[in-house]
């Protein structure tokens, strides 16, 4: 049977194999933990980092509904240069009035007639 000391040195050997076999390993995952840890840190900056820049829906819908406005602006401004070179043509009997009519009422600012 086993004595005290026996089972000292079994102990002492089961810790050497479990020192020389299983420790290793356990370091290797933990490095490969650390540096999957280390891709993750990467990731995640560069999300802030998009995030940071990236354009909202709110802010995007904001810009292109200033520039609709603008545009409208615009093309007012040029119906009504177009307004006054018909009426200017209509003076000096260019432009008969079903002509201008048919001008003025084309789209985008139909003038009803």
């Amino acid at each position: 049977m086993l004595d005290s000391n026996d089972l000292k040195l079994i102990g002492q050997e089961v810790a050497k194999v479990i020192e020389d076999n299983v420790n290793p390993q356990f370091e290797s995952a933990n490095q490969q933990f650390k540096k999957i840890d280390g891709q993750f840190r990467e990731v995640h900056q560069r999300l802030n980092k998009i995030e940071a820049t990236m354009v909202t829906k709110d802010y995007l819908d904001e810009k292109l509904g200033d520039l609709r406005g603008d545009l409208v602006v615009l093309m007012r401004k040029e119906d009504t240069k177009l307004r006054s070179l018909v009426n200017i043509l209509r003076s000096k009997n260019m432009l008969n009035d079903d002509d201008v009519k048919r001008l003025f009422t084309m789209e985008p600012f139909a003038q009803l007639m």
